[in-house]
Formats: C-alpha cells, structure tokens, sequence
C-alpha cells in the first residue's frame, strides 16, 4: 500500500496564533479583490523540508534508519516566521506564503541532510532552491491578482512569532475535500550540541 509522505518541522502555538492572526487579516483584506485563493488551515501548518510523494508504507522503517542518526547529530534551533511573498512570481500568484526568518544557514543545513539521505534511498533531489515557508493559500486562478498583491505586500514584514525547531516529523497527508489530514509517523528528535 502506497500512502502520500513528506518530512517536515513544526511551528510552536505562539507562531500558530500569530499566523492565523495574519490569515484572518489576509481573509477580510482579500474578500473583495476577486482572487480566489484557497486557504490553509492554521492547526496544520509546517514548514516542508522534502515532499516526498507517494511512498510504500515499507519505506517508512528505511527512512528512519536513514534520518534517525543524521537528526540525532544536529543541534535544535531557533526560527521566526515572518513577511508574505507569492511563487511563482507577483505577476502569476499561485501560492501565498509566509517565509522563515533567522535560522537560514540551519534551515539549508537541515534540508541539504535531509536531501543527501533521502537521495541515497531514490528520491529525486528537488530541482528548485529550497526556500523554507509556511503555505498560506494556493490560488486556483490569477483573478484578482493585481488587486491581491497590494494588500500582501502591505504585509510584506509581518511578524508571526518564534518557533524552536526540536525534530523532524515524518508526516502521512491524506488528501480531503475540508483539507488535508495530516499524521505524525515518526518523529527524528535533533540532540547535537549547538556549533559554536
């Protein structure tokens, strides 16, 4: 049986607040713009560190040999999350995101271990530079893009709050109509002595 992965760090409930504040904001600010964005749900917001796709449930005890000892080896470690953006572009918004501040150099020393090992075991390396966010809203169309990009960029240094990054998590999403559900299946707890 194949099931849909991806390994990923969790925001504290500070953060949470501070981002469905933010979403609330972005909700009223947009509802007349003509943009059609579908939004995320606070309570399941991450930040993705590799999508893996679908996976044999196999897979999952061969990633954690993988991860386990090369997460053990890494310090926790603070991040903030903070300013909207879009990808692809302002032009042709397709995803409103906001990004992860303070941590940059620990946020691409996580993702490039994380790539490394699962590069070992087949999975593809992603072609795109990795650029750590919490996903807001995916638009299903460029409608109202203009008009939407003058209210995100009046958020552009909103400040949602401090995270500490304490593990990994192996995560199973299950797509749904409300959402997707999403279930912890391992956890890879970072316990390496901060860098000096």
């Amino acid at each position: 049986m194949t099931i849909r992965a991806f390994l990923a760090v969790e925001i504290s409930e500070e953060t949470r607040r501070g981002v469905a504040d933010l979403l609330e904001r972005l909700r009223k600010g947009i509802a007349f713009t003509g943009a059609d964005p579908s939004w995320s749900r606070p309570e399941s917001m991450h930040v993705t560190i590799q999508f893996l796709g679908q996976i044999e449930e196999t897979m999952v005890d061969r990633i954690d040999a993988a991860l386990r000892p090369s997460c053990a080896a890494l310090p926790p470690f603070e991040f903030g999350v903070r300013g909207v953006g879009v990808f692809p572009s302002q032009q042709r918004p397709r995803v409103v995101w906001v990004g992860v501040k303070k941590a940059d150099d620990e946020m691409q020393h996580l993702h490039a271990v994380v790539e490394t090992r699962m590069a070992e075991l087949g999975f593809p390396r992603e072609e795109r530079a990795f650029h750590p966010h919490l996903t807001l809203a995916r638009l299903k169309s460029g409608r109202g893009a203009a008009a939407m990009m003058k209210i995100l960029l009046e958020y552009g240094r909103h400040w949602c709050g401090d995270s500490r990054a304490e593990k990994l998590v192996l995560f199973q999403s299950q797509l749904d109509p409300k959402g997707a559900i999403y279930t912890r299946l391992r956890e890879f707890p970072f316990e390496g002595t901060r860098r000096v």
